[in-house]
């Protein structure tokens, strides 16, 4: 972070100092969570669920805390330890002191949003511009009001380009992370269901996430996915009108999922094969063609690719380091990470999901060659208010589907309530062993009793389920401590 002074505090927050010098320098980071905080720091007492940052004021100042920014007075605080600025919405004042310090920086800020895939995008978008410049990327799952305001101030003079994951659950919240973030270019890289409860369909999460153009103007760039209906979507329900000016749109798909004129895709993918290696497929760019493989399984990990090379393409990465690149990811921990269970091996995808997501898992665990059984662990989608369960249902009838075309799970276990209807709808219509649990407890010994050497077994649910949870006991009690 580069440093700032308690005044830049003020006038950016349009906060009022209780105490302290104006003129004190901050250059310890931005923090909200008291025990990341230390010399120099800025601490912004939040207000959460169960926590209220005020409590932690005098333990920040005793730390060394250059600043704390406070919506309410603190008698326990030592003023005559750092300083303290006084605002109405702590949040609000993050968000504006985030925004304040973004513009110090005139380097090209790529914004990363959609459904699904937004966190292996921006890895690969990450991994594809750092060939050529360094380039800071959101960390972890900080994508939200508060986290990608934190991210800014990892920023300094030294970064050259930027990939922020920009995540919005209702109407909006993309407005304030454009304010904070002001990206320059763009990827959406899906429009699903996920919060469909708050938003109340595919077209509202268009128009919402597709406000992430606002403030392109004229040299704004846009990379959306055409995939199967999706060039229609974006192409129909992109709020144009609500950019600064005329910014140029690019569609990247798979070929065979393209519904379009094959003309309209500016980045794609063909002739794609699966092999022990990995994804193999033909990328096909503006000026040319060039072989691609990847490490990561499956076509989504393929369509996540072509978003990163035609980035990189656009900022003059070399098409070999950003073909490289791509094929050097590896997925994060809980984000379709590979971890073994005995002979067998766990697909850790547990940090959230979505009906869409739940069905590139699936597909993309037929990948793999080999006449492994293919098992499915889902917990309940959440957030998908009076839809929820004609979605679940509609899991249950792309398995039954997927099986009529030769990709038939071997079994499928669930827990939660919603998710128990993918289990009725498959005991009704198929033959696949599906069964629901009532809870973790009961999934981690059905499991343990179920998984053999040599199984794939998928883990895929909503954070709120927990399955993060499961997965960690099943590898505590490796098979032969079952």
């Amino acid at each position: 972070m580069e440093s700032f002074t308690v005044k830049d505090i003020c006038e950016a927050t349009g906060g009022k100092l209780g105490w302290g010098d104006p003129a004190g320098v901050c250059d310890g980071g931005v923090f909200t969570d008291s025990r990341e905080t230390g010399k120099g720091c800025v601490f912004v007492a939040i207000i959460g669920a169960r926590v209220d940052g005020h409590e932690y004021i005098p333990d920040v100042l005793s730390r060394g805390a250059a600043c704390v920014i406070s919506s309410e007075p603190n008698e326990d605080a030592d003023t005559s330890l750092g300083a303290c600025v006084y605002v109405e919405d702590t949040v609000e004042a993050l968000q504006k002191l985030a925004a304040w310090y973004r513009r110090r920086f005139d380097i090209p800020v790529i914004g990363v949003t959609g459904s699904v895939g937004k966190t292996s995008t921006k890895e690969m978008i990450g991994a594809v511009l750092s060939k050529k410049y360094k380039t800071l990327i959101t960390y972890k799952n900080m994508n939200s009001q508060v986290g990608l305001s934190l991210m800014m101030f990892h920023l300094d003079s030294t970064i050259e380009m930027a990939v922020f994951e920009m995540g919005v659950s209702i109407p909006g919240e993309m407005d304030r992370l454009v304010d904070i973030a002001a990206p320059s270019a763009a990827v959406i890289t899906n429009i699903g269901v996920s919060h469909i409860g708050n938003m109340g369909s595919r077209e509202n999460i268009c128009k919402e996430k597709g406000r992430i153009i606002r403030k392109f103007g004229d040299k704004g760039r846009l990379f959306a996915c055409g995939n199967a209906d999706l060039y229609d979507m974006i192409t129909n329900n992109l709020p144009y009108d609500c950019c600064d000016g005329h910014c140029g749109t690019f569609f990247y798909g798979i070929e065979s999922d393209f519904k379009e004129d094959i003309s309209k895709l500016s980045f794609m993918a063909k002739d794609i094969y699966a092999d022990e290696d990995g994804e193999h497929f033909t990328f096909v760019y503006p000026s040319g063609e060039a072989q691609v493989r990847l490490s990561a399984m499956g076509e989504h990990n393929v369509t996540n690719s072509l978003s990163a090379l035609a980035i990189g393409l656009e900022y003059g990465v070399d098409i070999a380091d950003a073909i490289e690149a791509v094929g050097e990811y590896m997925p994060l921990d809980m984000r379709g990470a590979l971890k073994s269970y005995g002979g067998a091996s766990f697909i850790d995808d547990t940090y959230n999901a979505s009906p869409d997501s739940i069905r590139s898992n699936i597909r993309a665990m037929f990948s793999y060659s080999g006449d492994a059984r293919r098992i499915a662990v889902l917990g309940d989608v959440l957030e998908l208010g009076e839809k929820s369960s004609e979605l679940h249902k509609s899991i249950g009838a792309f398995i039954e589907s997927e099986a009529a075309a030769g990709r038939r799970l071997d079994a499928l276990y669930t827990v939660g309530n919603e998710s128990e209807i993918i289990v009725k709808y498959l005991n009704e219509h198929t033959d696949i062993p599906a069964k629901s649990c009532k809870d973790n407890f009961e999934l981690i010994n059905s499991l343990a009793e179920e998984i053999k050497d040599g199984d794939r077994v998928l883990f895929k649910g909503s954070r709120g389920m927990h399955l993060d949870e499961v997965v960690e006991a099943l590898l505590r009690r490796q098979p032969d401590e079952a």
